[in-house]
């Protein structure tokens, strides 16, 4: 990891979207750096005259705006992306986090991980370890951070209960042995993370509280079974006790059945993903309780049951973008994505003057940075807050002419535009290049760990290609 520059520098753009308060766009514009922190967000004349002696840095042709915020993806997922077509990729996936995979699967996937979320411009992500989060030793959320912490990015691992009943089964594969844990023993899991990971790598590693789903169970009549309340509670007070937040998903039915057996639950530092197919009643019980929504466009569960994105807008629930990433059929590119979450509601809607780009640039920054309780720190360009910074090239043919720049950056825009990126003060990537990172280091551990574990997985057949892959209409 690159260490700060010392002293005062000056971050050049031809323009700067701050999506501070009064959401200014300055053109030109400039970022003045000091170690970790932003000094000021001014013209270039008027930050140099009041840094004489600064350093620069030339981003003159590029737009430079707060890092990208994507509030859920899943650890793991950068090794078992685009496996086994035209099966079940959950339970194929299941079977290499639970039984095949050991720390250096982790390990190497949060470096192939990072290495991406630098390619796209996003400064800061949150992952639960595994599609559940495998809870049978605090050792495996710690291996997924270990990538995040030396390339020098700010995250979060989300741990906590897996989905579905007690007890949940894996296997240790440097013992060989298999292995149960029940509920207590997944807060237990979750507590060592917590104390082993959070506000580790000078603040930019955190560790939340992160049940595979917020209400684990319903009834026949839609309540919360007497397991799901215990998980309720066991996850809150554990949330409590940590000081930290509470991330999960949430279907329909989960957030009302919450609402009516553990209302405790419901606050403002909980952020949900997905939420297919919630009521009016569970969105208007978010708005109420300050919970936010994090919307995947691309994830599997909105192709299921559409999240009413446009509806919990209205009614006041912070709802943000995220990738879902990075598996099975996706990136993390969450700039690209924006433009996705913005055509499908103008299409539910046959209705093309929904979602301004400037509201979806809030939705993958300030607006995610507030839903994971870290708005008063990232998000925006303002003073005070962490030099989490990047810049996108916007003197290219698809991004040219320059103007109306949010319009711009959302509907012809890629994180592949980043050309540089700042976190917590240190640049990380400058002109596309980031050649302190052994990018060839990286694949290849990668792809040796991923073959190792899918091998102990018994999973190898998930790699072949399906006998319909090509000429036909589907897979089965």
């Amino acid at each position: 990891m690159h260490d700060r520059p010392g002293g005062v520098t000056l971050l050049i753009g031809g323009a700067v979207v701050t999506i501070d308060e009064q959401r200014r766009i300055l053109d030109p514009g400039a970022v003045a750096v000091e170690n970790d922190v932003i000094l000021a967000v001014d013209t270039p004349e008027s930050l140099r005259a009041k840094y004489p002696n600064a350093s620069e840095v030339d981003l003159q042709h590029t737009v430079i705006m707060p890092g990208l915020v994507d509030s859920h993806g899943h650890a793991g997922h950068g090794m078992t992306k685009g496996i086994a077509p035209g099966a079940d990729w959950l339970e194929t996936i299941a079977k290499v986090y639970f039984h095949g995979s050991d720390d250096a699967f982790w390990r190497a996937e949060s470096f192939l991980s990072a290495l991406e979320h630098i390619e796209y411009g996003v400064t800061t992500s949150l992952s639960m370890t595994g599609s559940q989060p495998r809870v049978d030793d605090p050792r495996y959320a710690v291996a997924a951070a270990a990538g995040y912490q030396e390339l020098g990015l700010r995250h979060i691992v989300a741990l906590g209960p897996p989905g579905g009943d007690p007890p949940w089964n894996y296997t240790d594969v440097q013992t060989n042995q298999a292995h149960q844990v029940d509920l207590d023993g997944s807060l237990a899991t979750t507590a060592a993370a917590i104390d082993q990971i959070h506000g580790t790598s000078e603040g930019r590693l955190s560790c939340y509280v992160g049940p595979s789903s917020l209400t684990n169970g319903l009834d026949s009549s839609g309540n919360a079974t007497d397991s799901a309340v215990a998980q309720m509670k066991g996850v809150y007070e554990l949330a409590n006790q940590k000081g930290v937040n509470i991330h999960s998903h949430a279907y329909k039915g989960q957030i009302s059945a919450a609402a009516k057996a553990f209302p405790e639950i419901l606050e403002p530092r909980v952020c949900l993903a997905h939420c297919a197919g919630i009521t009016s009643d569970e969105i208007g019980i978010m708005a109420e309780t300050g919970v936010s929504a994090s919307h995947g466009p691309l994830t599997k569960a909105y192709a299921r049951d559409r999240f009413p994105v446009i509806e919990a807008l209205d009614a006041g629930v912070n709802v943000v973008i995220s990738t879902d990433g990075s598996g099975p059929d996706r990136s993390f590119d969450l700039l690209a994505q924006g433009r996705v979450a913005v055509q499908l509601q103008h299409v539910h809607f046959q209705d093309t003057f929904l979602l301004p780009s400037g509201k979806v640039l809030e939705m993958m920054t300030i607006d995610a940075a507030r839903a994971l309780g870290l708005d008063s720190q990232i998000g925006s360009l303002e003073p005070g807050k962490k030099a989490d910074i990047i810049a996108l090239d916007i003197r290219t043919g698809r991004m040219y002419p320059r103007m109306m720049l949010p319009q711009r950056l959302v509907f012809v825009g890629s994180g592949l535009d980043v050309a540089f990126m700042m976190v917590d003060g240190r640049v990380l990537m400058q002109d596309r290049r980031y050649d302190w990172i052994d990018v060839d280091s990286i694949l290849d551990e990668a792809q040796r760990a991923a073959e190792e574990s899918f091998a102990r997985a018994g999973v190898l057949d998930a790699l072949q290609e399906h006998p319909r892959e090509w000429g036909e209409v589907r897979y089965q």
